[in-house]
């Protein structure tokens, strides 16, 4: 194992340079082939070749290589074994690694700085081993998908399960008169415990407001002659989301500190789209535009017209 390590460390450090969305071969030991994207025949791989997103990689008998996946991971392909490497995404802040594994077993090794970023998952026929550590090994046996780890911890998802469908958010405190609008139905008077539908508009009247828990890390607290659009909520242990589109008023947003940095939280305005990275912070819509006031942590502004670019970190005042 501690050779294992040692190889695969080597692979991080001395082929940093490799471009983006591409593997490297950092070590290849007897019979190793690729089959490109699409098919065609297998080619021999060497040291320093390139392993393009969509190739399968093979190994022989008394076969192995080490595919350097991202400048913080790599993979130990054992022998007579088959996998795919579907997705390579090298990233500073959003790595990405995705390798389908087809037969016998490989070995993950992830750099522990990277633990908390790294989006590092191996396909099985039996399911999806996500990376929650810095060494883990994957097998595949009579069909069937097998995980050891080293280090850390892996997620092992179930190929038959399906994606977790949308959450409702629940009212947790009402003062006032509140209002919901379902899709595709009548308004109807909000009370404490109701459950909030995906898709609703939410109002309030004067001298009235709302708190609704959105997942069991954040929660809104709409203000008085408010209406916001409860666009979307995931609830996700890993990958919890929320959308709000505020038309009118004021809404306060609160998402645990520790919950943050996986939190993807944003409210929306005519003028642009607030993005959570703090604590607690409030948005307001007048006269068509948006307002933002940070509170505790920090919030991103990403203009209209650019929501699609990934937001610059900026820490904007009212």
């Amino acid at each position: 194992m501690k050779l294992l390590v040692a190889i695969m460390v080597f692979a991080l450090t001395v082929h940093g340079l490799a471009a983006d969305s591409t593997g490297t071969v950092a070590v290849a030991v007897g019979k190793v082939t690729l089959v490109p994207l699409g098919g065609g025949s297998e080619v021999a791989l060497k040291v320093g070749d390139a392993v393009p997103i969509g190739s399968t990689v093979k190994t022989g008998s008394a076969s192995r290589a080490v595919i350097k996946t991202t400048k913080q991971s790599a993979v130990r392909i054992a022998e007579n074994s088959q996998a795919v490497f579907t997705e390579l995404v090298d990233s500073d802040t959003a790595p990405k690694v995705l390798v389908d594994l087809q037969s016998g077993s490989l070995g993950a090794l992830i750099q522990p700085q990277a633990q908390s970023t790294m989006d590092f998952k191996v396909k099985t026929p039996s399911g999806i081993a996500a990376a929650r550590g810095t060494m883990f090994a994957v097998a595949v046996e009579d069909g069937k998908g097998f995980v050891k780890v080293e280090h850390g911890k892996v997620d092992v998802t179930p190929a038959n399960v399906k994606k977790m469908a949308p959450q409702m958010g629940k009212v947790t405190i009402i003062s006032g008169k509140v209002t919901e609008t379902p899709p595709g139905k009548a308004e109807h008077v909000l009370k404490e415990g109701d459950i909030v539908e995906v898709g609703s508009t939410l109002k309030t009247g004067a001298d009235s407001h709302a708190t609704v828990t959105m997942t069991t890390t954040s929660a809104i607290r709409l203000g008085p002659d408010s209406e916001a659009v409860v666009a979307e909520i995931v609830e996700s242990k890993e990958a919890p989301k929320v959308l709000l589109d505020l038309k009118n008023g004021t809404v306060g947003a609160l998402v645990k500190p520790e919950s943050s940095g996986k939190m993807d939280f944003k409210i929306k305005t005519p003028s642009g789209i607030a993005v959570a990275k703090g604590a607690f912070y409030s948005v307001s819509v007048e006269n068509g535009k948006g307002y933002v006031q940070t509170k505790d942590g920090e919030v991103v502004i990403v203009p209209l017209e650019t929501a699609s670019a990934a937001p610059a970190a900026t820490k904007p005042q009212q």
